[in-house]
């Protein structure tokens, strides 16, 4: 039997986390690992229940005797890094953005080489890093030119991790990901899929920036997941890697495909924002290297499946 690992998830309860935590408790005889939850919150503020949190601990990711706090109370194997603000708060606030993301990084970073925790899972953007600079699909290396805060503060973290690397022998998992959709999205400030869906349920304009025939990668959350933690038990690390299903859709695509589910959708165009990259492609060459080929939810079903539990939370 394998032995049980504790895993310290940033940010936990937000929706990445979320959904995170429940595939654990879906495959807990197969994957032996316990939560330790850093958010804003003591417990999951819409009610879910996740069987595989061990501890919580609420407060401010500035907050680093809490952090320490953390380390000193628990045997922690690896973190997930899953903290960070949005595109658009970020853009208006880059000071802000540098603050309450960057720096507080830099202090779990120093943390983690304190009590001798190597492996961190960090979730970067495939959408905010790359910028329009080079054609797509974009290539882990290729040069990035962010043209968001957003965007430049995972670039730094990111940096940082592999600095971290080599002087300290921590051991960083950087994931790029797309834009996920899907069940526990909670958030109306990012996440283009849910808010429509939202949006249309509640019978509220939905916003469109510019004209909204950029497309972008979308992914279904659960495919993101079960993707990570491939990764994890092939204990890959020292990598940077594009997260994506390779399904483009634009926003036009996306209100038309949820007009079919709530014919009464309202929706509105507005300028395009300096900030958003309004077209984006991942090459996922290097990720399908290491897990082999995969077979993604498509896109109709995964929108009916959120759907489906956007539904049950508007009713």
């Amino acid at each position: 039997m394998q032995k049980c690992k504790n895993i310290l998830i940033l940010g936990g309860y937000g929706f990445l986390g979320t959904n995170i935590m429940r595939y654990i408790d879906n495959n807990s005889s197969n994957l032996p690992y316990k939560f330790i939850v850093f958010d804003k919150f003591n417990s999951h503020p819409c009610g879910v229940k996740l069987n595989c949190v061990a501890k919580s601990y609420a407060g401010d990711f500035a907050d680093k005797d809490l952090l320490d706090k953390i380390f000193i109370e628990n045997k922690i194997d690896l973190v997930i890094h899953s903290l960070s603000t949005t595109v658009p708060v970020s853009s208006s606030n880059a000071r802000y953005d540098v603050e309450s993301n960057l720096i507080p990084t830099l202090d779990l970073l120093g943390l983690m080489v304190k009590y001798n925790v190597h492996d961190i899972v960090y979730l970067s953007s495939g959408g905010a890093i790359y910028g329009t600079y080079n054609n797509p699909p974009y290539s882990e290396s290729d040069d990035v030119f962010p043209l968001s805060s957003y965007g430049v503060v995972k670039l730094t973290i990111e940096k940082y991790l592999m600095q971290y690397a080599q002087l300290y022998g921590i051991r960083p998992l950087i994931l790029r990901l797309s834009n996920p959709y899907g069940p526990f999205h909670y958030s109306m400030k990012q996440g283009v899929i849910n808010i429509a869906l939202t949006k249309a349920l509640r019978q509220e304009p939905f916003q469109v920036w510019g004209d909204g025939n950029g497309r972008k990668d979308y992914i279904y959350v659960a495919d993101f997941v079960d993707i990570l933690f491939q990764l994890i038990s092939k204990n890959v690390s020292n990598q940077i890697l594009n997260i994506g299903s390779n399904i483009l859709l634009s926003v036009n695509d996306i209100t038309s495909a949820v007009r079919k589910l709530v014919p009464k959708m309202e929706v509105v165009y507005v300028d395009a924002q300096k900030f958003d990259a309004s077209h984006f492609e991942l090459n996922t060459t290097k990720l399908i290297s290491i897990i082999g080929d995969y077979k993604f939810t498509s896109f109709a079903d995964g929108l009916i499946k959120t759907y489906k539990w956007a539904k049950s939370i508007c009713d």
